[in-house]
């Protein structure tokens, strides 16, 4: 799992201990090197842009021009590999580069991008280019302005880099020897847990975001600052339930994910 945050300004946004979360994400006519590049823009994992050997790219049109801030980029295998993300604010501007990344593994990738002050960036086309896309696949790729939280996590954090949910099949002979084990299926797994959030905040920032769950799948980046390596597109299996803490209309919240391996 890799985070960039070398495109990324503080401003005055939270500051990079607070989680982001993309879930809503901009759309737009989707062309790319290779073969099925428009896979790379629906949710199905397993669907994937096939981009082809050499130097390629993905590019993202948008209908007008919206904000970004973060970058997904995950089900992929990209590891090794040289990748560039890089904006267009209209359809003749060139493009200027946010982040330059070269991924250790194959897990999920988070890119942090802003301007000199901190500010979203203005998009009408997003790229995302491959230094060589030979044996290279990628099922996700997102953007757009993520949620920030307003507090930090603390204790009870389970990070998605070190945690791992595997489910294999028993094999035994016809006497009862153990034959080994098939593997049918692994992912990520973590948990968030935030408190003190308040109650008009909640209803105006978080609720938008707990409405889409536990239908569709979002991004997430746990503490930018600490667990560089804590990024995931997961989704989750049922509903938030925020607890009131009885203290100045603060609420608490918990969210338990399951990502891509």
């Amino acid at each position: 799992m890799t985070l960039s945050t070398t495109g990324y300004t503080l401003g005055s946004n939270e500051p990079l201990t607070n989680a982001r979360i993309l879930y809503s994400t901009v759309t737009g006519a989707v062309t790319g090197s290779g073969a099925t590049p428009e896979l790379a823009a629906n949710d199905y994992t397993f669907q994937r842009w096939v981009p082809g050997t050499g130097a390629v790219s993905w590019l993202l049109t948008l209908g007008a021009a919206a904000n970004i801030d973060t970058v997904f980029i995950a089900a992929h295998s990209l590891s090794g590999k040289a990748v560039l993300i890089a904006t267009s604010p209209d359809l003749a501007a060139g493009f200027t580069d946010h982040a330059a990344i070269s991924p250790a593994d194959n897990g999920t990738i988070a890119a942090m991008i802003s301007d000199g002050s901190g500010n979203a960036i203005s998009t009408r086309r997003l790229r995302i280019s491959v230094d060589d896309g030979d044996d290279v696949t990628v099922g996700i790729i997102r953007a757009g302005v993520a949620l920030q939280l307003t507090q930090a996590f603390y204790a009870g954090h389970t990070p998605t880099s070190i945690n791992r949910v595997t489910q294999a099949k028993q094999q035994f002979s016809e006497t009862g020897q153990w034959l080994g084990r098939q593997l049918m299926r692994q992912a990520v797994t973590g948990s968030y847990s935030w408190e003190h959030l308040r109650i008009d905040w909640y209803r105006t920032y978080f609720e938008p975001f707990a409405k889409t769950l536990p239908l569709y799948p979002f991004g997430i980046i746990g503490n930018p600052a600490r667990f560089s390596d804590d990024v995931a597109w997961c989704w989750t299996d049922s509903d938030v339930a925020p607890e009131t803490m009885g203290v100045n209309d603060y609420v608490s919240v918990s969210l338990a994910v399951t990502g891509v391996f």
